[in-house]
């Protein structure tokens, strides 16, 4: 099942704190966008970036790719017989 959670730093496993970036205002005071399909993280993004960065053609470029995976993921779970 497909699962998507927003997060703050202190929400993170420790093992995703370690693996955080620490670009824009430091990565304890940013949130996180978390994407899990059945319990494996396919997506741990921040906020966290320079205003002049903050377009779909830089720091926001994997959003795209996001939402057709977890579009495709959504499809292939409705098909899935229980």
């Amino acid at each position: 099942m497909l699962k998507v959670e927003l997060l703050n730093f202190e929400d993170l496993s420790d093992i995703e704190k370690e693996g955080a970036s620490n670009n824009g205002f430091g990565k304890e005071y940013v949130s996180y966008i978390k994407v899990t399909h059945d319990d494996d993280v396919l997506y741990l993004e921040s906020d966290g970036m320079e205003p002049e960065d903050a377009t779909f053609y830089r720091d926001l470029s994997w959003i795209p790719g996001m939402l057709k995976a977890c579009y495709a993921l959504g499809e292939a779970d409705s098909k899935k017989t229980i």
